[in-house]
C-alpha cells in the first residue's frame, strides 16, 4: 500500500511540476485598434492580448474564445513590466529575431527571450 501512495504522489507531483510553466514560440506581434493594445500570434492559443492600455495592466491568455466558453488567464503586469514587454516584442519584430515566451502558469509570470524557435519548448 505504501509503494502505490508513494507511486501516486511521485506521479502526482512530477504532473504538477511539469504543468508549471510553457514556453510558446511568438510568431507575430500586431497593433489592435487600441493604442497600447497588442496581439501576439502564438500556435497553442486562439488569442493572447498584451493589454497595456487599461487600468490592470496585463497578459490575457485566452485558451478558448467561443461566446459561451470563454476561458482565460491573466498575467499581471505593472506599467514598466507592460512597456518592457512591449519595446522587447516590437524591436525583436523590427529587426526580425525569433521571440519565446514563456509562462508561469503557478507564479503568474511571463519571461521573454530571443531564443531560436528550435530550443523555444
Amino acid at each position: 500500500m505504501k509503494k502505490i501512495y508513494l507511486a501516486i504522489t511521485l506521479l502526482f507531483m512530477s504532473c504538477t511540476t511539469y504543468a508549471k510553466s510553457e514556453s510558446l514560440s511568438v510568431r507575430s506581434y500586431l497593433d489592435t485598434e487600441f493604442d497600447a493594445m497588442f496581439e501576439l500570434k502564438v500556435l497553442e492559443y486562439p488569442k493572447v492580448i498584451l493589454d497595456c492600455q487599461s487600468f490592470f495592466h496585463q497578459l490575457v491568455v485566452y485558451k478558448d474564445t467561443s461566446v459561451d466558453n470563454e476561458i482565460k488567464q491573466s498575467f499581471h503586469l505593472d506599467f514598466e513590466e507592460c512597456y518592457r514587454a512591449h519595446e522587447f516584442l516590437y524591436m525583436s519584430q523590427d529587426e526580425r529575431r525569433p521571440v519565446c515566451m514563456t509562462l508561469d502558469f503557478n507564479e503568474g509570470e511571463i519571461y521573454f527571450s530571443n531564443s531560436p524557435t528550435e530550443e523555444c519548448k
